[in-house]
């Protein structure tokens, strides 16, 4: 792993970890079929200064989209399925460990995703005019959005304001207006 991809690890963890990231990840996921990845890639290269065009963010969507959708996703789908199957109690000593390994390689793919990412960012030139990183941040997040297709509404706003927010150096992006 380079140290860039590292960094954008490390960034990830700390940012998911803030209050609230996780679920306002995960709601941006479920609802709008949202990669989470590409979220923390919207604030890690927005904290730079770096806002992503609809061009860029394509690109990186399309460097990760098959990666997602043909491995990690189904083996999302069968660690949620063995979570289910967990309160079937005959199975369920059998399903909460192998959920365990299926969460771990889910994680370790996850961190492949990044590297990708990372390296994509990597060949990317400084941005001419860098934007201030709450700026930036926010812009990148509202063009994944809209990339997605998706209209933000009130639920999806509070969200993104939310990922926007832990973004920022310590986790301390100030939101725009």
């Amino acid at each position: 792993m380079t140290p860039r991809a590292n960094a954008f690890w490390r960034f990830s963890l700390r940012t998911y970890r803030a209050p609230g990231v996780q679920e306002a990840c995960l709601a941006l996921q479920d609802r709008c079929g949202a990669d989470v990845n590409l979220l923390l890639f919207c604030g890690w290269t927005g904290r730079d200064g770096r806002a992503l065009d609809p061009a860029s963010l394509l690109c990186a969507i399309g460097r990760v989209g098959p990666w997602q959708s043909e491995v990690i996703a189904p083996l999302r789908l069968a660690r949620r399925g063995l979570k289910r199957q967990a309160a079937d109690v005959p199975v369920a000593a059998w399903a909460a460990p192998l959920r365990k390994r299926v969460l771990a390689l889910e994680l370790e793919l996850e961190r492949v995703e990044q590297s990708l990412l990372a390296e994509l960012a990597s060949q990317w030139p400084p941005p001419a005019q860098p934007l201030p990183p709450w700026q930036a941040v926010a812009a990148n997040l509202a063009c994944y959005l809209e990339l997605l297709g998706e209209t933000a509404g009130p639920d999806e706003m509070a969200h993104l304001g939310c990922i926007a927010q832990a973004c920022g150096p310590g986790g301390q992006t100030p939101l725009p207006g």
